[in-house]
């Protein structure tokens, strides 16, 4: 494979983990691929029940109802069977009880084959990983995300947006005419997932630069980022049901995917743009509300994130931070656990926040020392290549179709809440962004904030 070689050619290839993939389907009738797929991983069961996990919203291939085409396929190679999630507030959700009754579900068969989006992937994946190593096929139903490739799960633990280890799917089938029959919005919304691209190599360079990271890869980034221009060009014509478009983005989906898996961590792909992204989704469900597309809230957030990068170069560059904050434990105990308690009053929430923000909070006091002796230049000039400019990304957004602002979003995100998620992003997880350098400089305040939103706005972004 092509991709391998170029990952094990790179000069930190000895860093980064085999691709988990086994099969990989994508294109014009790609979906032909399945039936010889699931045989293929079936050796000691040929012929067994195949669990298709799917959820009740209707898909279409070329005017023809997908799950029923994909039963009839299927068919020919085992006796597949249909385990449809229910959400208790409309979208199907990755929370405990969901993932148990799907386990409970899908045990016994011989292969599991995932049909749908983000959400119904990671589902997919943890059963799998959950009944032992389950032959798993996500069939993709939409350019939404980036997760159908990896072996991460984004589930929910205690009303909080998790990132935790799974299964790589056995084969992934990414068939075009699958594609562009998915909402023009849910596609979309993979353009916005994408334009992390532009903001999370950065903080993940920042990470491993302080200290806060145990690791970083030129390569991984690069095998996303070469393909920017790709993205961007494709992106417009995905409105107009273009299935080459479809497949191009669905190409550099499947390569992000793939980034995160190698390199054991999704922050290649996952950085400022991603938490305020879940916090939104995290305060929503507290509501029992469905939020936006997740990677349509990522779009319009990193161009929040490349502002707030903008601001931080060009304070490094013109103050010379020689203080820094190192706050007590105590004393972030106490404005994580409030922070959280304006939407759930019960603690939960800020209990989990906190069980990983203090891990992050003691690595950075631990690192004082070479931390006060840091030569900001160098944050600087690591991170120039890794960002791009905010006017682009909202530009680029606005050409494809896509949202540019929170108040554009569906539904729309309150300019409170926007606020809030953007303000107190950092305190969600343990993986180090902008936004924490923002704050142990003494910058990131609700007058920062305002101004970032402010300046996004001028670019056709932020609230």
């Amino acid at each position: 494979m092509e991709l391998s070689q170029e990952l094990r050619s790179g000069r930190d290839s000895g860093a980064l983990r085999p691709i988990g993939i086994k099969a990989i389907a994508l294109g014009r009738n790609a979906l032909d691929d399945l039936p010889g797929m699931a045989l293929s991983l079936m050796p000691k069961n040929p012929h067994g029940s195949i669990a298709m996990l799917m959820d009740p919203i209707p898909k279409r291939r070329a005017g023809i109802d997908l799950v029923s085409l994909i039963e009839r396929n299927l068919a020919a190679v085992g006796e597949p069977r249909p385990v449809v999630l229910q959400g208790a507030h409309g979208r199907v959700h990755a929370d405990e009880t969901t993932l148990a009754n799907a386990t409970k579900e899908v045990a016994g068969s011989a292969c599991l084959v995932t049909v749908g989006s983000g959400t119904l992937a990671d589902i997919g994946k943890a059963v799998s990983a959950r009944l032992e190593g389950l032959p798993h096929i996500v069939v993709q139903t939409a350019t939404s995300v980036n997760g159908f490739a990896d072996d991460q799960s984004v589930l929910l633990t205690k009303g909080v947006k998790r990132t935790t280890p799974t299964r790589w799917p056995d084969a992934l089938v990414a068939d075009a005419d699958v594609l562009v029959g998915a909402p023009v919005a849910l596609n979309l919304a993979g353009v916005g997932d994408l334009l992390a691209m532009f903001t999370a190599p950065a903080d993940w360079r920042l990470a491993q630069l302080l200290g806060m990271a145990d690791s970083y890869s030129q390569t991984v980034v690069r095998i996303v980022r070469s393909h920017g221009d790709k993205v961007l060009s494709a992106a417009p014509r995905l409105a107009d049901g273009n299935a080459d478009a479809a497949t191009a983005i669905a190409h550099v989906l499947t390569l992000s995917g793939i980034s995160m898996g190698v390199a054991g961590t999704t922050a290649p792909a996952s950085g400022m743009e991603h938490t305020v992204s879940h916090l939104i989704e995290m305060a929503m469900n507290r509501r029992g509300e469905d939020a936006a597309y997740h990677g349509a809230q990522v779009g319009v957030s990193s161009v929040v994130g490349a502002v707030l990068w903008s601001r931080v170069r060009s304070h490094l560059r013109t103050e010379r931070p020689s203080r820094l904050g190192f706050p007590s434990l105590e004393e972030m105990d106490s404005r994580v656990r409030s922070a959280f308690s304006s939407i759930d009053p019960s603690g939960e929430m800020g209990d989990e926040c906190w069980r990983l923000y203090s891990r992050k909070l003691k690595r950075w006091i631990e690192n004082r020392t070479s931390l006060q002796a840091m030569s900001w230049q160098i944050v600087d000039s690591a991170t120039t290549d890794l960002l791009a400019d905010p006017k682009d990304l909202t530009d680029s957004l606005d050409a494809a179709g896509a949202p540019t602002r929170f108040s554009q979003l569906d539904p729309p995100v309150a300019g409170d809440l926007a606020r809030w998620a953007i303000a107190n992003c950092h305190l969600m997880r343990d993986r180090f962004t902008v936004a924490d350098l923002a704050f142990f400089l003494g910058i990131w305040d609700a007058e920062m904030v305002e101004s970032v939103l402010e300046e996004a706005a001028s670019m056709g972004g932020g609230l």
